[in-house]
């Protein structure tokens, strides 16, 4: 067995898109509602933290682990002041641990698990947003502190693969995600919640094989149970209220490829 340890620190930056730069109203239809952009956004810093330790095995088995820490300076966010637009939040961070392992069942299947637990914290100026001959004025309110946008306090993915010998030519893949529930929408207004997308169960299934020399044909059943996408307002008290469901379906996926 072979075991490493890494380490590892960065610096990057987010620049804003061309999109969430634009000073104009569109409607968003994954959040139902018109999204302005915001001239005044600025790049986002990140430092980045990571230490890994990794374990090899033999018949392809592994096992490891790794603690990291992001610290984000003006992060964008999707905030509710009144209109829906971009925004930098003065601080976040994100800080976690993440697990990974691989086990050979048998010659033919491997079981594969991943699973992420992080704590995250943004502290955010609340403002109201107000324009007045095209001029936009963010009028500070008061300072909160909640998860980051997007961040889930957990992931879990697994993947049951089998590969057939050579000859036959035949791999196949089950996989299983599922996520927390993630902040779809910030408030910066008191009376109104903030918007949290809930966790949902995610099966996928890809199938390949082998034509010959040359060619191949693979099948992929995505979100097979058809899981429905539930945002909702969650209050103080744990009170939720329906900001949206909705489900996009299941789908399939045929392809044909050909290798040179």
């Amino acid at each position: 067995s072979d075991l490493n340890l890494r380490a590892n620190f960065s610096q990057t930056v987010a620049r804003p898109s061309i999109r969430e730069l634009s000073d104009v109203a569109i409607y968003d239809y994954s959040l139902r509602t018109f999204v302005f952009g915001n001239s005044d956004l600025k790049p986002v810093h990140i430092k980045n933290y990571d230490l890994r330790l990794e374990w090899y095995f033999k018949n392809r088995n592994l096992i490891s682990g790794g603690v990291f820490y992001k610290d984000f300076r003006n992060n964008i966010e999707i905030v509710n002041a009144g209109a829906v637009s971009w925004q930098n939040v003065d601080k976040s961070y994100v800080a976690g641990i993440e697990l990974d392992g691989k086990k050979s069942i048998t010659k033919y299947f491997d079981l594969m698990v991943n699973a992420t637990f992080a704590n995250s914290s943004t502290t955010f100026t609340r403002t109201r947003l107000e324009t007045s001959g095209g001029v936009k004025d963010y009028i500070p309110l008061d300072k909160v502190t909640r998860p980051n946008f997007g961040q889930a306090p957990y992931i879990f993915n697994t993947i049951l693969a089998y590969n057939s010998p050579d000859k036959i030519g035949l791999t196949a893949t089950l996989s299983y995600n599922v996520q927390g529930k993630r902040l779809a929408i910030s408030s910066a207004i008191k009376e109104i919640p903030d918007v949290y997308e809930m966790p949902r169960n995610m099966f996928d299934f890809k199938v390949t094989k082998k034509l010959g020399k040359y060619f191949g044909v693979n099948l992929t059943v995505r979100d097979i149970l058809n899981t429905a996408i539930r945002r909702a307002y969650i209050y103080a008290d744990g009170t939720q209220i329906d900001y949206d469901k909705f489900r996009y379906g299941t789908s399939f996926v045929l392809g044909v490829t050909y290798k040179l």
